[in-house]
């Protein structure tokens, strides 16, 4: 036997069910999920400039060597 749910969609940070029209079930879940899109996007940020000094260096070393 199964069980007929109401027509929902998840929070897009805790997973809570919300209806179709709203993508976070609260103010909080909300502002906590930009904060972790921010701390995400600086490190990838930090992750690509610290790959490209890395080869910088390397490239450099190998043309004084």
């Amino acid at each position: 036997m199964s069980v007929r749910l109401p027509e929902h969609d998840h929070c897009k940070f805790c997973g809570d069910p919300v209806p179709f029209e709203q993508a976070y079930c609260s103010e909080d879940c909300y502002w906590n999920d930009q904060a972790k899109n921010r701390k995400e996007k600086r490190n990838n940020i930090i992750f690509v400039a610290l790959t490209a000094a890395s080869v910088a260096a390397i490239a450099i070393a190998g043309i004084l060597l």
